[in-house]
């Protein structure tokens, strides 16, 4: 073998070890994703956090509104309703109108 042939020999495989190492990286570069691609899912990440709440959120807002139940039970169980506010003025100035007749 003279000179040219492992001259040629060595260039080659160099090369081919330089494409392969090329290919190899360009391989990985595609399965990344692109910056576009990860603004985008930045973008979709950011628009959940305003649909969606925490968990430590949802747990504040269970606790009020159990708040608010038992307030509208203690409501339901203390006040007059409208209709019997209504019934015992009746009956009351019913009375008072007896009351003055009679006197």
């Amino acid at each position: 073998m003279d000179f040219n042939t492992i001259f040629n020999l060595i260039i080659s495989g160099g090369i081919g070890v330089i494409g392969f190492f090329l290919k190899h990286f360009f391989d990985k570069l595609n399965d990344c994703a692109s910056k576009r691609q990860v603004h985008e899912l930045q973008a979709k990440l950011d628009r959940a956090d305003e649909k969606y709440a925490s968990k430590s959120e949802l747990d504040e807002l269970k606790k009020s509104i159990e708040k608010i139940e038992s307030n509208i039970d203690f409501l339901k169980e203390n006040t007059v309703r409208s209709n019997d506010f209504v019934r015992t003025m009746t009956r009351l100035e019913t009375k008072l109108d007896d009351m003055r007749r009679g006197s």
